[in-house]
């Protein structure tokens, strides 16, 4: 049983979690107990899109058919206006006892009074990873039947960090892989290498490669494998600055008239990655650049949220995103920026 559960349940629940996989399980667990599957048609209801207090409380309000309780499921409470939540505040005051609502919020800021009452009775969870990644992984494993060994549980934790919904995809993609090899033994670190490492590892190179010889198809689709591992967002974006800081670094010194010998030094790039560099820098003038490094900043402001972003003046901001959920939103921005860099390509330089 969930640990959200399993000391009794409580009227309201506010969840928040950076982690997709924490709040889809935790959501299953509640509703488990609230509202079998057979109890369902009547006593299950989900708010989509903005909500308002008022829907939710006459919701919550209903009573039970054929059953014990009822359960209202709110996708994302933050989207709420804040002139919309005095029912709700009333209701949380005096709750149905025979209704649980689980409200997720994709932004969680406790100075507005929803929040902060729910936080004061206890109702709001914020679930986080834990703080060794190692052992999640190898209950994760154990619940869908992969073996792994220590190194196999090693080595994906170095490769995809702590992305806790991509670690149990990639859980289950090994455990697949070496089942249909036919053979029965653990998961190793030479599988993850191999299905894992290596395609994360190929997919980048496969942007930054088709970044620079401004091929828009191909860049799109490293965009979209580089999406479906569901690789942070956020690093793809700081890796494509680090490529744009190299091809302008190519540009300065070559205006400085520093030798040709000592670029790959200064870039901290093998001789042989200076030539491919080099190619892909008469693609794009320095002030091309320029704005693509303006904009990588304003994605990566947009990707953690930021409130500050004006609609009338960027291209997309964070509460924009924040309604199309978090992979699609990533997606969005990816393909913008991407999609970006190449339009201001000039393959006649």
């Amino acid at each position: 049983m969930h640990e959200l559960v399993e000391k009794g349940l409580d009227p309201v629940y506010v969840l928040h979690s950076e982690h997709p996989i924490l709040i889809e399980r935790a959501v299953a667990a509640i509703r488990d107990v609230v509202v079998p599957p057979a109890a369902r048609g009547f006593n299950y209801d989900v708010v989509e899109g903005k909500p308002t207090g008022a829907k939710i409380v006459n919701l919550a309000q209903t009573l039970p058919m054929m059953a014990k309780y009822r359960m209202v499921l709110v996708r994302d409470l933050g989207l709420m206006p804040a002139d919309e939540a005095e029912a709700l505040l009333a209701y949380f005051a005096k709750p149905n006892p025979s209704t649980v609502i689980v409200a997720l919020t994709t932004k969680l800021d406790k100075r507005l009074k929803t929040f902060a009452t729910a936080s004061k009775k206890g109702w709001l969870h914020v679930l986080e990873a834990p703080r060794q990644v190692a052992p999640w992984v190898r209950n994760e494993a154990k619940l869908r039947n992969v073996d792994m060994d220590a190194g196999a549980i090693s080595r994906l934790v170095d490769t995809v960090g702590v992305d806790l919904s991509r670690l149990a995809m990639c859980v289950e993609q090994l455990g697949l892989f070496v089942a249909g090899q036919g053979t029965a033994r653990p998961v190793t670190s030479d599988d993850v290498d191999e299905l894992v490492a290596d395609t994360r590892e190929r997919s980048v190179f496969e942007l930054t490669d088709a970044i620079g010889a401004a091929d828009r198809a191909r860049a799109l689709a490293a965009v979209a494998s580089l999406c479906d591992q569901r690789e942070s967002a956020v690093g793809v974006v700081v890796m494509l600055a680090r490529h744009i800081r190299q091809l302008t670094l190519l540009h300065t010194m070559r205006d400085q008239g520093i030798p040709r010998g000592a670029w790959g030094s200064r870039i901290g790039v093998p001789p042989f990655v200076v030539d491919k560099l080099i190619a892909q820098a008469k693609h794009y003038s320095p002030a091309s650049l320029a704005i693509t490094t303006q904009r990588l900043a304003i994605a990566d402001r947009a990707l953690k949220g930021d409130i500050t972003l004006d609609s009338r003046t960027h291209e997309f901001t964070g509460p924009q995103l924040k309604a199309l959920g978090r992979e699609l939103a990533e997606r969005v921005i990816l393909e913008k920026v991407v999609d970006g860099i190449v339009a201001l390509a000039s393959p006649s330089r």
